[in-house]
């Protein structure tokens, strides 16, 4: 295990060690890490696993690229949720050589703190703003990550489910510098799987789409879009056209929306069969990512519904793809 990188917060009244505590566990060396986040006085507490390390060229660990991913919202539990592991989502890239961090944004459990990313309400949300919200604790625990001497920077995948999804999306729109894609699994805002109309089972869906459209102006990096056909937050219809907006802003996304999983395919991340069904096309598309970091760029984001920036250029090209049978 590397030494602590210790720093204290801003503010003297909530100063905060940064960095592991407490013994790796033997569960995929599983480690308790606290981390900045997009408001200093608010650490993030964090999951961190690890594969079993083999001596780097001078006899320390050896760098590993990083996965970090990020976990959806329920209002109803938020407050009480438990850290988040995802375990077998987590296992199957720890066995592919992979150090995964699961930080706890803000407002949620163990984290606490304000729920800096749900800004507006259903009938007036703001997605575009409420995702950027997210990206910021995302950004900071990946920054600060990046400098542990096991990690290898400008290397990291960003993992999304569900909001986290949205937030990586979003994080995303940044094309920050340690990061060299994206993966959105079952990703959105707003659900509410207990509106049988499906044309209202999404908070602001037209918000929804259009900050999708205004995230892709700016978004220069490849990103891998995971769905099943019976989601019960967001419909293939509305992965679809989320995708469509992001790609006519700019944006590369490949799409696959696979046959319903389960009793919900909203869980496609949660247990051992999904390796089976997303397993092959994350492979490919890590396979395909495999390069040097896309270098950082400041863009002017524009609101919601702003002008569409040129496409890309690169040779990663945008797909949409269905497998199997599905809703068609």
């Amino acid at each position: 295990m590397s030494a602590p990188a210790y720093a204290e917060a801003a503010s003297p009244s909530r100063a905060a060690r940064l960095g592991p505590f407490g013994p790796e566990g033997p569960r995929l060396r599983e480690q308790l890490w606290l981390l900045p986040g997009g408001d200093p006085q608010n650490p993030l507490r964090a999951t961190v696993f690890r594969p079993a390390d083999e001596p780097g060229a001078g006899g320390d660990a050896a760098r590993r690229p990083l996965v970090v991913i990020n976990h959806g919202t329920s209002d109803a539990t938020r407050l009480a949720v438990a850290m988040p592991v995802y375990y077998w989502l987590s296992r199957w890239f720890v066995e592919r050589g992979y150090v995964v961090l699961l930080p706890q944004r803000r407002g949620h459990g163990a984290t606490g703190g304000t729920l800096a990313e749900s800004i507006g309400t259903c009938a007036d949300p703001d997605h575009y703003r409420s995702g950027l919200a997210a990206a910021d604790d995302i950004e900071a625990a990946i920054d600060y990550i990046s400098r542990e001497p096991f990690i290898a920077p400008g290397q990291a995948i960003v993992v999304g489910i569900s909001s986290g999804g949205w937030a990586s999306l979003a994080l995303a729109s940044r094309n920050p510098a340690n990061v060299r894609a994206v993966v959105n699994i079952a990703g959105g805002r707003g659900g509410r799987p207990w509106d049988s109309d499906p044309e209202r089972a999404v908070c602001g869906e037209r918000r929804l789409l259009e900050a999708a459209h205004s995230y892709g102006v700016s978004a220069r990096l490849p990103t891998l879009w995971l769905y099943a056909a019976n989601d019960s937050l967001f419909r293939p219809e509305l992965a679809r056209g989320l995708a469509a907006a992001w790609q006519d802003g700019g944006g590369q996304a490949e799409l696959h929306i696979f046959p319903p999983y389960g009793a919900d395919g909203h869980n496609l991340a949660d247990d051992r069969a999904g390796w089976d069904v997303w397993g092959p096309a994350m492979d490919r598309f890590l396979a395909a990512t495999h390069a040097p970091a896309i270098a950082a760029t400041t863009p002017s984001l524009p609101a919601p519904g702003g002008e569409a920036g040129d496409a890309p250029a690169d040779s990663f090209a945008a797909a949409v793809s269905v497998e199997g049978a599905g809703d068609q």
